[in-house]
């Protein structure tokens, strides 16, 4: 059986079971840790320099700027590696990017692209974006998928609440633009009073401003900060939630909004980054610094029933035909069957 080493580095100084977790929790890597084990692959996950093995026939990494670990455990060539994940190479209105780095970071993600045995970006507008700009070996677009069978719309109605889901850490909420929902909810509420919002995900450093800022604007009494969710429980809220609002300034992907879109959830977003490629015209997007538009977006879909059920049909149908699992699981395939025969 061919062996493969899954690799992301995770929370240094944390248990390998907390780490562990956190990879459940991402659903970007449970994907291909999943897929790794549907080719058949025997898969060995590794979340820090100690616990990735030599003993293996490929390395299958996620995230460049750490790459060079499990490339230096490979003898940079003596197993194949295969990278993927977000780039980030130059955000439109963020500063959270590869340009905005370090030098010797810099310098660590070039080394990446030059020595993996082959580059998987989860985007074209990525694809095109990095290998413009820099020299990539082996580079291949495949995106992320979802598995409708799993993300599916639910059996009830959609209640009166607003969702937005995103690891709250800091900047990474700000990122999201979670600042500028909140600004938008009293406009929101002026013609929905009854609208709650719900902003999902792991309480980090952002949270205390980001309840701080509800509470000064006078909207505490309508907002939620459950934390992290279960996967069981975000689909439930996709499934449950009136509008999908996700006006990030920046998407190397948007997994979250592709999962929004297969529960039927009608959607709205930014034309930043691969979101264009990712929602098609199957939700309204807008200027995720403007509070304004966001709340006008989300008014016209609480305006019409008939318009958020089309929407979120279109959602549904777009996420099943373009973005399927099989997509995925048949291009990673693939590469790893031509990385295994030219290693």
């Amino acid at each position: 059986m061919v062996r493969v080493c899954f690799f992301a580095r995770l929370l240094p100084g944390t248990s390998r079971a907390f780490r562990l977790e956190a990879l459940e929790r991402a659903e970007f890597y449970k994907q291909d840790i999943e897929i790794l084990g549907d080719l058949g692959f025997d898969v060995t996950v590794a979340t820090c320099w100690d616990e990735i093995p030599r003993q293996v026939d490929f390395y299958f990494v996620w995230w460049w700027n750490w790459a060079f670990l499990p490339l230096a455990k490979a003898g940079f060539g003596r197993q194949p590696c295969i990278i993927t994940g977000v780039f980030d190479y130059q955000m439109e209105k963020a500063n959270q990017d590869y340009v905005h780095r370090p030098a010797w970071q810099r310098w660590l993600m070039r080394v990446a692209l030059e020595n993996a045995a082959a580059n998987v970006f989860l985007s074209d507008y990525e694809f095109r974006q990095v290998t413009a700009a820099l020299k990539v070996h082996n580079p291949f677009y495949v995106p992320l998928v979802v598995d409708a069978g799993i993300f599916r719309p639910g059996t009830g109605p959609r209640e009166e609440f607003i969702l937005s889901i995103a690891r709250m850490h800091t900047g990474n909420a700000r990122r999201k633009s979670f600042p500028e929902i909140i600004r938008a909810i009293p406009l929101v509420r002026a013609r929905h009073p009854q609208m709650r919002f719900v902003f999902a995900g792991y309480r980090g450093g952002d949270t205390e401003y980001l309840e701080s800022l509800a509470q000064r604007i006078g909207v505490s009494d309508c907002v939620e900060f459950p934390g992290a969710v279960s996967r069981e429980k975000k689909i439930e809220l996709m499934q449950r939630c009136r509008v999908f609002l996700s006006p990030s300034r920046h998407e190397g992907f948007g997994l979250a909004i592709l999962e929004a879109m297969s529960c039927g959830a009608p959607v709205v977003s930014s034309p930043a980054g691969a979101v264009p490629e990712v929602l098609g015209d199957t939700g309204l997007q807008v200027d995720g610094t403007s509070p304004q538009e966001i709340a006008d977006a989300v008014n016209i879909y609480l305006d019409s029933a008939q318009f958020r059920e089309e929407m979120g049909s279109r959602a549904r149908q777009r996420a099943e035909t373009v973005f399927p699992y099989a997509r995925r699981k048949e291009s990673l395939e693939q590469i790893i069957k031509r990385t295994l025969e030219n290693a």
